[in-house]
């Protein structure tokens, strides 16, 4: 019995050629693949553009550094980007932004605070403009110490509330009336003001026109210092106050504080110690004797 006999080498050459024919059709389908994703992109109006993104966190307030940020070319295009986009970080390095910027933000002329660059506040935020109807706002400064001021934690940004305490003169005809003294008296002067910046005890805040004048008339008549209490970001009430004011005899009464009394107590008028007597001059000294006859009597060697 005869066997076929077959050639094991074009069994091999079948089989290479097989795996060729499917890696060149796994090829076009990758490549129609690839060409009709980019063609639905581009149907799709999908653009990029390039444009300067915050390479660190920037807090708010802080001016911008060369190395605060970096240019991006393949930022992904759309209506809430289009405008403000910053493509040279020339135009942002100095400039103050108005809110935090995340790393990997698209850096825009909107979140700016700052006009101009070297500025280091702004005291319009980015969605305020100046109209004929418009506050007229003002920057001023306060001096307030670190132990009226929250420990020194206060910073721009912050909303505070601002305190005066003045001296209240009360004249000598109402002083003998026994009613009023003379003493220092505070107020909440001032709600939910915000600080642009500080330097140290300087606060500089963002005030109206007539406040900002009643805040330089007390810096520099003297008679005036200030405290600041932090309000909660979601607070921006704006309280009625005309029934606060503390001096010391209103916080007295109002808690209670006992009256310091005399003690030991006395009956009557303090006695008074007898005046001190005149100094009596010493006296002369007595003239010496003279040389005399001897006593009667005496016996005479």
């Amino acid at each position: 019995m005869e066997m076929e006999y077959k050639d094991p080498s074009k069994r091999g050459r079948w089989i290479v050629l097989t795996g060729v024919i499917l890696a060149v059709v796994a090829g076009g389908a990758a490549f129609f693949l690839i060409n009709n994703a980019q063609q639905q992109a581009g149907q799709s109006g999908l653009k990029t553009t390039t444009g300067v993104v915050a390479a660190v966190a920037i807090p708010a307030r802080k001016p911008i550094e060369a190395t605060d940020v970096v240019v991006r070319t393949d930022i992904p295009l759309d209506g809430t980007n289009a405008e403000g986009v910053v493509t040279d970080p020339a135009q942002l390095v100095g400039r103050v932004l108005a809110v935090d910027v995340k790393v990997g933000q698209l850096v825009t002329t909107n979140l700016l605070a700052s006009t101009t660059a070297g500025a280091q506040f702004s005291i319009l935020k980015p969605d305020e403009t100046v109209a004929p109807d418009s506050e007229a706002w003002r920057a001023v400064s306060l001096t307030v110490p670190d132990d009226r001021a929250v420990g020194g934690l206060l910073g721009p940004g912050m909303l505070v509330d601002v305190f005066m305490t003045a001296s209240v003169n009360v004249p000598q005809s109402i002083l003998d009336q026994g009613t009023y003294y003379t003493d220092q008296s505070t107020k909440i002067s001032w709600q939910d003001m915000e600080i642009l910046s500080r330097q140290g005890t300087f606060y500089i805040v963002k005030a109206t026109l007539p406040v900002a004048e009643e805040i330089s008339h007390l810096q520099a008549a003297g008679n005036a210092q200030f405290s600041m209490v932090l309000r909660p970001d979601a607070d921006t009430r704006i309280l009625d106050v005309s029934a606060l004011g503390a001096t010391t005899n209103r916080i007295i009464q109002r808690y209670g504080l006992p009256v310091p009394e005399t003690y030991p107590k006395g009956s009557g008028s303090i006695a008074s110690q007898p005046p001190i007597p005149s100094i009596t001059p010493a006296p002369s000294p007595a003239p010496s004797a003279s040389a005399g006859p001897s006593p009667s009597g005496s016996a005479t060697p």
